[in-house]
């Protein structure tokens, strides 16, 4: 069966790499929908990536397909693993996350969890929910900023709901823009 006779029929088409001692299969194989083509002799690494490009296609053409039938409820929770178990948490209720060695605090509203993550992974994970990164390793949510003072140094202090004081440094100031949608007679502020 072709993969039109199975999409025709809605069966969904394997995913699948190719192989091939010579490399004039190349074009053939991808315009036959293969994931991925390699070359013999080849690596392992070399196979093994191109079935990861197989796996992971798979993996998220199956979970569209589930998508398409399960009913579409917007959810605002992220997942985290904490302490062995997965804690669903709403990141408009997370106020800061700090990085600290390999791992990185994330201070929730009524709790705290410790996520063996990157600051960067997590920059780009909570970016649409309205976390700015004001240190090289501090991320906060706009809802809990209160307070922004100049600082003798060149860099300024935030202060979160609660009281809590970050530093935003100079490489991150421009951030604080973000902030809010009108800056009123702060242009000194802006423009330092």
């Amino acid at each position: 069966m072709t993969k039109e006779e199975l999409e025709e029929n809605r069966h969904q088409a394997p995913v699948i790499p190719s192989t091939s001692a010579r490399d004039e299969y190349t074009t053939f194989a991808i315009e036959k929908s293969a994931i991925d083509h390699v070359i013999k002799p080849s690596r392992v690494a070399r196979i093994r990536r191109a079935l990861d490009s197989a796996f992971r296609c798979t993996a998220e053409e199956r979970a569209a397909g589930s998508a398409d039938t399960l009913p579409q409820r917007q959810s605002t929770r992220i997942a985290i693993k904490a302490t062995g178990k997965i804690v669903f948490v709403d990141p408009t209720e997370v106020i800061v996350v700090k990085a600290e060695g390999n791992y990185v605090s994330l201070r929730h509203r009524s709790d705290s969890y410790w996520l063996r993550e990157s600051i960067s992974v997590m920059a780009e994970i909570l970016k649409p929910y309205g976390f700015i990164r004001i240190h090289r390793s501090v991320l906060v949510n706009c809802l809990f900023v209160e307070q922004i003072k100049s600082l003798p140094s060149g860099a300024y202090g935030l202060r979160t709901t609660g009281g809590k004081e970050y530093t935003v440094t100079r490489t991150y100031k421009n951030n604080l823009k973000s902030l809010a949608a009108a800056w009123i007679g702060t242009d000194i502020f802006i423009n330092q």
